[in-house]
Parts: structure tokens; sequence; C-alpha cells
């Protein structure tokens, strides 16, 4: 990643807002990045002069787009090529305030994500800075999604810059681009999050970060971290964190959502739940689909609670007490991903990379699993257990 410089004032970030979006009050195709070309100057990343710049004008809002120059909460009928960030709607940290999108008929070629939008060390802002704020539990950020597409297909927005040469010429360069494909797949959130897939919707994967930024006024273990997903009459395939046609793409296939099932490749996951190893919280996801499609890997990355000891540690004021320390149900230093199929088709493999310890580790907890690769042996060199404590459990019904 190179750093660069921002080069974006006021002025020029409302003029991408004025043309990638103009009204959200009819159904329309939005492009949610642009180029501004002054003809003149030569196209650099590093370039610290507002003559050449990206724009992008993506972020949506909990108000009229009319009054606020981006998108606002409702998707009818439109098509949106590009990336559609939540960024500023899910960071209002407040747990009664609406904070839902909804996509209804429409197609986004691209994907939806809560990330901040930008490239290198630059992003794009509207002034304000959300990021060191405290973590709001039950702060949930609902998406509904209604016979609608969203390809994760937007891999790169590409363009031209003119410029002038040494002589006075007109030069123009074949294109540059500013890849997005390594942005997750088309729905890729870092909040807490409750999904809902309906009505013959297409999705190309669903990626959910636990991104827990801490509240020194949570200290007990009533807390956690929750997602749910609802997939009905819908499908969900693969997405895509890389290029089309380029390595490792969908089990090498050329076209996103065409899952083959090849052994293990990061872009042939579906379905993928990842905890943050700094919280002192679990996430629990739970998922369902409903006479549904389901075309990819589905993961769960765990890993110990950050408060939680594996090795043990001494009790306070002791020498001679360990504990694992953590809360005190055991379950609550447990991340969880419960699946549940009814009547559904799903083509590819769970995987849960999760961490695990075995008994003899066991200071205060109790076992939650068997694991092969957690065998113990008594003093005659026999097995005698596969008990294993694991940090996430995946469960499928």
């Amino acid at each position: 990643m190179h750093s660069w410089k921002k080069k974006l004032v006021v002025s020029q970030l409302a003029l991408a807002c004025t043309l990638a979006i103009t009204s959200q009050a009819n159904a329309t195709t939005y492009d949610t990045f642009g180029y501004h070309d002054d003809a003149a100057t030569v196209f650099g990343w590093d370039d610290t002069n507002d003559h050449d710049y990206l724009t992008y004008g993506g972020y949506v809002y909990n108000t009229p787009a009319s009054d606020s120059g981006y998108f606002d909460t409702k998707f009818t009928g439109d098509t949106v090529n590009g990336v559609i960030s939540t960024f500023y709607l899910n960071h209002d940290y407040a747990n009664d305030t609406a904070n839902t999108l909804d996509v209804t008929n429409s197609t986004i070629h691209g994907m939806i994500t809560s990330y901040q939008i930008g490239y290198g060390q630059y992003v794009w802002t509207n002034g304000s800075d959300y990021t060191t704020h405290d973590w709001v539990d039950d702060d949930t950020f609902n998406l509904n999604i209604s016979n609608s597409t969203i390809d994760d297909d937007f891999e790169a927005f590409y363009f031209t810059d003119t410029y002038l040469d040494s002589d006075g010429k007109t030069v123009k360069t074949d294109y540059d681009k500013l890849v997005t494909a390594g942005l997750g797949t088309a729905i890729t959130l870092d909040v807490e999050s409750n999904i809902n897939i309906t009505n013959n919707s297409h999705v190309a994967g669903i990626a959910l970060y636990q991104k827990d930024l801490g509240n020194s006024t949570y200290t007990t273990e009533a807390h956690q971290w929750d997602n749910t997903i609802n997939v009905a009459n819908s499908t969900v395939t693969s997405g895509s964190w890389s290029e089309d046609e380029e390595q490792g793409h969908f089990g090498n296939s050329s076209e996103p959502s065409d899952y083959n099932g090849n052994g293990w490749n990061n872009d042939d996951v579906a379905l993928a739940f990842v905890d943050d190893p700094y919280s002192n919280y679990r996430m629990v996801n739970n998922v369902t689909f409903t006479d549904s499609q389901l075309l990819g890997d589905v993961v769960l990355q765990s890993s110990w609670n950050y408060n939680f000891y594996s090795d043990g540690r001494l009790v306070d004021d002791s020498t001679t007490v360990y504990t694992n320390g953590g809360w005190a149900d055991d379950d609550q230093n447990v991340d969880h991903l419960t699946l549940t199929l009814n009547n559904t088709k799903w083509v590819g493999a769970a995987f849960n990379d999760s961490q695990s310890m075995d008994p003899v580790q066991f200071y205060d907890v109790d076992a939650n699993s068997l694991d092969p690769d957690s065998t113990n042996y008594d003093a005659w060199g026999r097995v005698n257990s596969a008990a294993s404590f694991q940090s996430g459990i995946f469960d499928v019904s």
C-alpha cells in the first residue's frame, strides 16, 4: 500500500456527489466512481495538486438523497455500478436510530460494504471521523434484499487520462484503474448485522467481521456480537476477492459465482464469519436458508477472546492456582456459527478455523467438542480422550 497525500477538497467532494447521484426518487442507473480530467496534466497516484482526481459518491445516509447529495436508504428498481458504503449510516453509534438499507427490484453491479472507501491511505470522507468511537451493543444494521441481484462483479474502476506532452500535444493513456475487488464479496460488513435476502434474489458472497473497538462501560458477559442472516427463495454463491480472469478466482473459473468445488480457495467462499482476536466478547452467527441455494464454502474463523488464556494464568494474589480467565459461563468465551438448511441445496464445504486446547490446559473450563487432532493419552500411552475446548463451534442442521 502506498501513501498518498489527501488531495480532494470539499468543493471537489461535493462535485463527486453531484456527478454520481442526482436523484434517487426514480428508478435509474448510478455510478459510484468518477474521474475528473483537466486534460492538461498527467494523472499520478501520488500527485498532490488538484488537477486530475478520482471521485466517489456511494455513501448511504438516513436522509433523502436530494438533500444530502448521497444515496438514501432505499433502492427500488435501480442499477448501481460500483461500491455502496453504509459507513456513515452505521456509525451513528446509537441503538435507537434508523439503521436500515432496503434493496428492492434492483441490481447492484458491485458490492455493499460498511467500510470507508478510498485507496492507499487516502479515504473519501464527509469531514467527520467516527472511527475511534466506542462499540454500542445491539446497534444492528438491517439489510433487506428483495428480488435483487448483488453480483460482486465490479472488479475495478477503469479510466483514461488526457494530458499535454512536452510539445503541447494531447496524449491519452490507454487506461488506469482503481481496483476494488479486494474490498470483499457482494456483502462485506464489520458491524452487527441482520440480513434478509428474499424473493428470488442472488447475492455473490457474504463476509461478516467482528470489529470490536471496545467500550469501557462494558464489564460483564451480558454483551456479545450478533449476526443474523435469513435467506428465503433465493441464492447465495461464492464471492470474489480477486479480479476476474486472474489467479485463484472461483476455483480458476473466469466468471463470478461459478463454484466448482476443486479444493479450498478463498474465492470459493460464499459465507465467511471472522471474529476479532482483540475483543473480549464472542461472535454469534445464526444463518437460515429456506427453499434456497447455497453455492460455495462456509467458513468460521475464530480465535480466543482477548481476556481468555488458553495456557492459563495465575489467579490474582496466588502462586499456585491457575485460571483460563474469560467469562464465568464457558460458552460466553466461544464464538458460534449455526447454519440451518430447510429444503435447501448446498454445494460446498464447511470450514471451522478455530483455536483449541487439550484437557491438560483446562483449569476452569469443560470440553465443548471432540477433536481427532486433540487426542490425549493415559500413563500407558493409550488414547483415552478426544475432548477439546474450542474457541469456535460450527453447527449445521
